[in-house]
């Protein structure tokens, strides 16, 4: 299955690249008030408004200081953007790599992958919150 690994708060993660549309430059974000802490506000992305959501407040991780990416997420119809540090690489992992979390208290975090050299990556299903 392919996988996108980016970074967050000096942390890697992976999440799924089917429900990944593409990945842009952060732009302008027009704030939304009284949204929840986690919506940043609204960006134009080529005529269409969308939403943008920071993805490390949405997990209850500490807020990045360096987002420079947007990852524009899919569902149906549905669009919207998650504010991430960058994107390193999409890559193909075994389903069977993926050590399942057994912890419940944040179901965004859905399993672990071993990527070698160190590297150990979340695996994240944000879809049912964000959409």
């Amino acid at each position: 299955m392919q996988m996108i690994l980016f970074k967050m708060n000096q942390q890697h993660y992976l999440i799924a690249a089917e429900t990944v549309e593409e990945v842009v430059d952060t732009v302008q974000i027009t704030k939304v008030p009284l949204a929840p802490l986690w919506v940043k506000g609204l960006i134009n992305l080529r005529g269409t408004v969308l939403t943008v959501i920071s993805l490390a407040q949405l997990v209850g991780l500490p807020e990045s200081k360096t987002n420079r990416n947007i990852m524009i997420m899919k569902k149906d119809d549905e669009r919207r953007g998650l504010l991430i540090d960058e994107v390193i690489e999409v890559m193909d992992v075994d389903p069977d790599d993926i050590q399942l979390s057994e912890d419940q208290a944040n179901p965004c975090f859905t399993g672990v992958v071993d990527l070698g050299e160190q590297t150990i990556a979340d695996v994240i299903d944000v879809n049912d919150k964000i959409f």
